[in-house]
């Protein structure tokens, strides 16, 4: 599918400005777009959507390190609906314009084609019309910022290019797209770019984005990646048990292990240091078969309803009062089960009025509305009497 297909599918061509956009690249391969076509001006956002514009108004010299930024697990695992591959319901373009700031992105090299995977299943799309759809929303959306990590999850096969050359030509068809610098930037620096968090190796990479290739695989604890360029990154990334697990013992543990590292984030000072939380988790073994959908929605145990991470999330986040950073949150189906799960994550940027001050108005409200009603009444009595019909209400 071309990038004007998935643009018009996610239902995005309301409006002769993107239109026009679009069309300046029909097949979604290169030449990549770089700029604006001709005659092409980008549409006010003002009332747009909160979750296209939400970084907008952000002061610009925040770290990014410091905000709380909704983000995917396999982030382009939305095409394939086997339960254990599938871990998105929103398309590229959904998860962007619902608020999501964070890709989580797993390739393949084949034939000297990057293409998406997760794990050993081939998706059916290509890094390069995925990063076209991002490059095109930049451009009507200026003033936000990405956060792109791209992972090698599969061997190359029948490639005569290593992978970290593949995704070096890819990257530098729109350098001015992206920062590949490996230190932390400042919300003004990245607006309309992407950051690359490197999860791969290759000759010569020492100083190629922010590099994660430490990441440990399915950990017990939170971990941290201390990079030689002063970046300091602690993930918590505990997506399958050790030993089996029902689904009310499963969710119960990795939501532990979420809030866990919520509140690390929420407790350090330090804007600096970056926070990487997977909500994600599944289970496969010869007693239980628990879905990344079931583990983030929730699903039946026992002929009872077991709310899964999504919901419990989204209770947390509720209940906490003013702003907050979280760091990078990456989800699996985050608009289902919590239908305010990312509002709930984004407005954590801003200051909140606690729930008692959102409530101090109603009595007096109440008081308004209760005298207007006595006054109208003794007014109603008070020309009857004058007219001599007496009161009705005797």
């Amino acid at each position: 599918m071309g990038v004007l297909a998935e643009w018009r599918k996610a239902g995005n061509d309301d409006g002769p400005e993107r239109r026009g956009l679009l069309e300046a690249d029909e097949k979604g391969h290169g030449p990549f777009v770089t700029s604006l076509p001709s005659g092409v001006r980008v549409p006010s956002l003002d009332a747009a959507p909160l979750g296209e514009r939400w970084m907008h108004k952000l002061d610009d010299g925040i770290a990014m390190s410091a905000l709380t930024i909704p983000g995917t697990h396999d982030s382009a695992a939305y095409t394939n609906a086997w339960p254990f591959i599938q871990t998105q319901k929103m398309d590229i373009l959904g998860q962007l314009n619902s608020g999501i700031r964070y890709l989580d992105l797993r390739c393949g090299l084949r034939d000297d084609v990057l293409e998406m995977v997760h794990g050993s299943a081939i998706l059916g799309l290509k890094l390069s019309i995925l990063l076209d759809i991002m490059y095109l929303w930049l451009m009507s959306h200026p003033r936000e910022a990405l956060i792109v990590q791209i992972k090698q999850d599969r061997a190359s096969e029948r490639s005569s290019v290593h992978f970290a050359h593949a995704i070096w030509c890819c990257i530098a068809q729109a350098p001015g797209r992206w920062r590949t610098a490996n230190t932390t930037p400042i919300l003004g620096e990245l607006r309309g770019k992407i950051q690359l968090f490197r999860r791969f190796t290759g000759p010569t990479l020492h100083a190629y984005g922010i590099d994660v290739t430490q990441w440990q695989d399915n950990p017990t604890r939170p971990f941290t990646i201390y990079t030689w360029h002063a970046v300091q990154l602690t993930i918590q990334d505990h997506y399958r048990p050790a030993k089996a697990e029902s689904l009310p013992s499963l969710i119960a543990k990795k939501g532990g292990d979420v809030v866990e590292l919520l509140d690390y984030a929420h407790a350090n000072v330090d804007a600096g240091h970056w926070y990487i939380n997977f909500t994600s988790a599944y289970e496969f073994n010869l007693w239980y078969q628990l879905s990344p959908r079931e583990v983030a929605v929730g699903g039946y145990w026992a002929f009872r309803w077991e709310g899964g991470i999504n919901p419990r999330l989204g209770e947390y986040l509720r209940i906490q009062k003013g702003k907050r950073r979280y760091g990078i949150v990456a989800m699996d189906f985050p608009d289902r089960g919590a239908d305010d799960l990312i509002a709930l994550l984004i407005s954590s940027n801003y200051e909140r009025l606690s729930d008692v001050g959102k409530m101090w108005w109603r009595p007096i409200v109440m008081i308004i509305s209760l005298a207007l009603v006595a006054t109208v009444v003794l007014t109603t009595l008070e020309i009857r009497q004058q007219l001599g019909l007496g009161s009705s209400l005797k």
